[in-house]
């Protein structure tokens, strides 16, 4: 059986490219959720004004969305990102906002009343994403925050990246999921994921 694994990394940090390297190299289709698009009964409108209802709706499904796509390949898979990365995202655009500064954590924002009645409705989503990740991956490749975002217009503050990072990395940690941290340029990174394979997999890539 092929490994199942999943590309773990905060927006910018080249998940995509990764998983379409590692798909290439070793055969296994790539798993993921639909782009962030408008949410269903609403009007088209830019994500930084989509309400906290709406971006719950889109978490959903997503989540929805990436599961079907890994159970669609029972025999391995790269998912480009996780189960766990729609439930963060959420988490910290409701909390933070798309362009925090200077946040240690999330425990440094006070929340409204609000907040925090949507940050629990997160969570619980939370919850289940956090139960599908602990039996769905062999393997988990963490890209870092290594290099700065190349948008004209970035849609998340570094602030952001950072935050998602954090939350990413200790989620993989306490489900006791087999984390690695990949450095370098793409090629670099697909290298060192290579090497982490199981060989009957690398031959395959070489065919």
């Amino acid at each position: 059986m092929q490994p199942r694994i999943a590309v773990v990394g905060s927006y910018g940090s080249g998940r995509t490219t990764l998983s379409r390297l590692l798909a290439e190299r070793t055969g296994l289709p790539v798993a993921y959720g639909a782009a962030m698009a408008a949410p269903l009964g609403g009007e088209d409108k830019p994500v930084h004004d989509w309400t906290p209802g709406e971006l719950l709706q889109l978490t959903v499904r997503r989540y929805t969305e990436r599961v079907r796509a890994e159970a669609a390949a029972p025999d391995g898979f790269v998912s480009d990102g996780s189960i766990l990365h729609e439930w963060i995202y959420a988490k910290v655009r409701l909390v933070a906002g798309s362009y925090p500064r200077d946040l240690a954590s999330l425990g440094d924002v006070r929340r409204s009343v609000a907040t925090a009645a949507y940050e629990d409705v997160a969570d619980h989503i939370g919850l289940l994403a956090r139960q599908h990740a602990r039996t769905a991956y062999d393997a988990v490749l963490h890209l870092p925050v290594e290099f700065p975002l190349r948008d004209a217009e970035p849609p998340v503050s570094e602030a952001f990246r950072l935050l998602t990072d954090a939350l990413l990395t200790e989620a993989v940690d306490r489900l006791g999921l087999v984390r690695h941290t990949l450095r370098g340029d793409a090629g670099q990174r697909a290298a060192q994921a290579l090497a982490l394979l199981p060989a009957p997999t690398a031959a395959t890539a070489d065919r």
